[in-house]
């Protein structure tokens, strides 16, 4: 008897929690006071005769990039951040950093929605445009931060679409894109 009644204080206990935590799993998400973007990414070129994946020289470029964005709107404020990590392949043995792996935290502190470009995934959508941000890069040594007026690589359209949804981009053998968008309005 008492081993019952201890199952079933245990069992009370787990209940409680269990309502405890259910009540708190659905505010998570709810209540928001502004819109969200989620946007997963990966980007990889591993053909080294794709025109997809030669540098400007003309030299395979080969490697890829993955990561996500967030974008938050509330009223006319518009603010986000961005996490990316890219990696480089030599082919042929190359010669010292045409390798290896880096890591870039992106703070976008203004960004407005424009149309698509004829080479972005969404043709005919809206597309992110990044006005400003603050970009801190991760690779070889200490981690250095930049202005978009000192690095303004990733100023302009961001090539993340707006509509909610998967985007998928594979033009030749070795080359591939994927793009998941997210999204949730402010309550």
């Amino acid at each position: 008897m008492k081993t019952l009644l201890l199952v079933l204080a245990a069992l009370g206990a787990v209940a409680a929690l269990a309502v405890g935590f259910s009540s708190s799993a659905k505010a998570y998400g709810g209540g928001a006071t502004h819109d969200t973007w989620q946007v997963g990414l990966s980007f990889n070129c591993n053909s080294p005769t794709s025109a997809y994946c030669l540098d400007q020289n003309g030299q395979p470029s080969l490697g890829g990039f993955w990561g996500w964005f967030e974008f938050d709107r509330s009223g006319t404020q518009m603010w986000g951040d961005a996490q990316l990590t890219g990696c480089g392949h030599t082919t042929g043995g190359g010669g010292p950093g045409l390798a290896g792996a880096g890591q870039l935290s992106l703070d976008i502190t203004a960004w407005h929605l424009g149309p698509a470009q004829p080479q972005d995934p969404n043709a005919g959508g809206q597309e992110f445009y990044i006005d400003a941000y603050s970009v801190t890069f991760n690779g070889h040594g200490s981690p250095q931060t930049f202005t978009s007026q000192q690095v303004p690589d990733f100023l302009g359209d961001s090539g993340v679409p707006a509509e909610p949804g998967h985007y998928a981009f594979h033009p030749a053998p070795g080359v591939s894109g994927n793009v998941q968008v997210a999204y949730r309005a402010a309550n």
